[in-house]
């Protein structure tokens, strides 16, 4: 046990060797330049240099896959647009919010915060909103509102309409019902489709323009990952060939700069002799892997997590796609396993097969059997064995697991 806990001590002092700063490869970094993007940056800028001197809105959408520099880009944006306007005496500021797992009356929320007007969150969306209103009548600013991840809104289950489309209406309107030009939409996200399924009269109001941020290639994530590594690692301490296989598993797997930071933070742990390899990079992308897989799972309620082990079972053992029958009769026996009250086979397969596939763990896709009707398919994601092994894991921390649990 002695040995065991000094070799975790001595980790930790290589670890704390090789990785000088790590604050350059956590999300919160945010470099003096970003690598590629200069392009999409300084169209971004050209429209916000309208906005700040000419006092033309354009309204903006953003978008492409995560990873490749949107928020970045939007926070130096906020930081050099507000730097120039006080240098130069404008009237005019940056508000960037990020919309990640708030809902449209946080939004609003946050905003009149920022505003510092003086609300609660009791206040109904009606109430804020006219308070902001109010504020923007009575004052000369200008504000450049940037709304990031606006594909991950929440939305509001007592609410009937979309929040994105709310969202967009009542701060596109903005301008119309202070009567003047008061604020200008730079909206984020990566799913560009979400716009387009506007409705009318919010897509006439928003009538964005459309700036793409494209997928790094492998040359390019390379560069980034080694200018990062230059930043946070000793001299030497990355081995030139670890770097390129990294960049090439973000191709390869999907990934992208934020796992692979992640990875790279990793690796400083199971570095050997004082040296990031190849294998180093290998063994901290299987460590992050299923770290973040057991982030994704261990949010999701008793029930998605039932399901998910039974689609494992049965995975693991038959090694093809699982029909929606045979996966509710799996999922009822280890309902009867945990003493767990089942839900109805439609709640399962609907609702929540659905928020599995939200998540990422499992694909559906509808089957005709003929005159028997249809049924769904479902495939896991995932690696059958480790899925199942993190979801006992989980259930174990909420339940008093029966011993034939185990067994599986």
């Amino acid at each position: 046990m002695t040995s065991k806990i000094e070799e975790i001590l001595l980790r930790k002092k290589t670890q704390t060797q090789l990785l000088k700063n790590p604050r350059v490869l956590s999300e919160a970094y945010l470099p003096d330049k970003l690598l590629f993007r200069e392009k999409e940056i300084e169209e971004i800028i050209d429209h916000a240099g309208d906005f700040m001197f000419g006092s033309i809105p354009k309204n903006l959408v953003i978008h492409g896959p995560p990873g490749t520099g949107k928020t970045a880009a939007m926070m130096m944006i906020k930081r050099v647009y507000n730097n120039v306007a006080t240098k130069n005496n404008v009237d005019t500021r940056a508000i960037y919010i990020s919309a990640k797992e708030l809902t449209y009356h946080k939004v609003l929320y946050t905003l009149a915060i920022n505003l510092n007007l003086n609300v609660n969150k009791g206040m109904s969306i009606g109430g804020i909103y006219d308070a902001i209103l109010k504020h923007l009548k009575r004052e000369g600013m200008r504000y450049l509102l940037i709304v990031d991840e606006l594909d991950k809104i929440r939305r509001n289950t007592k609410m009937g309409d979309s929040p994105i489309d709310s969202l967009v209406y009542s701060l596109s309107r903005i301008n119309e019902r202070v009567q003047r030009i008061a604020v200008d939409l730079f909206l984020v996200t990566n799913n560009a489709r979400l716009v387009e399924r506007l409705s009318a009269p919010s897509l006439s109001s928003l009538t964005p323009i459309f700036i793409y941020f494209r997928s790094y290639n492998a040359d390019e994530l390379y560069e980034i990952l080694k200018n990062r590594a230059d930043l946070a690692f000793e001299e030497g301490a990355v081995d030139d060939a670890a770097l390129k296989l990294l960049a090439a598993l973000i191709k390869r797997e999907s990934r992208d700069l934020r796992w692979g930071f992640l990875v790279l933070r990793t690796a400083a742990s199971t570095a050997e002799n004082g040296k990031i390899t190849e294998g180093s990079i290998w063994r901290a992308a299987e460590i992050v892997e299923r770290n973040v897989l057991k982030q994704v799972i261990s949010g999701l309620d008793a029930d998605g997590l039932i399901l998910l082990l039974a689609l494992a079972v049965l995975s693991e053992k038959r090694n093809h796609l699982i029909d929606s029958s045979t996966l509710y009769v799996k999922y009822k026996y280890l309902c009867d396993t945990l003493e767990w009250p089942p839900r109805t086979m439609k709640h399962v397969i609907n609702y929540i097969g659905a928020k599995l596939e939200s998540e990422g763990l499992v694909t559906r896709r509808p089957v005709s059997k003929g005159r028997y009707g249809r049924t769904q398919i479902f495939h896991l994601e995932e690696n059958a064995f480790t899925v199942k092994n993190i979801v006992r894991e989980v259930l174990a921390e909420r339940f008093n697991l029966r011993p034939s649990l185990s067994s599986l």
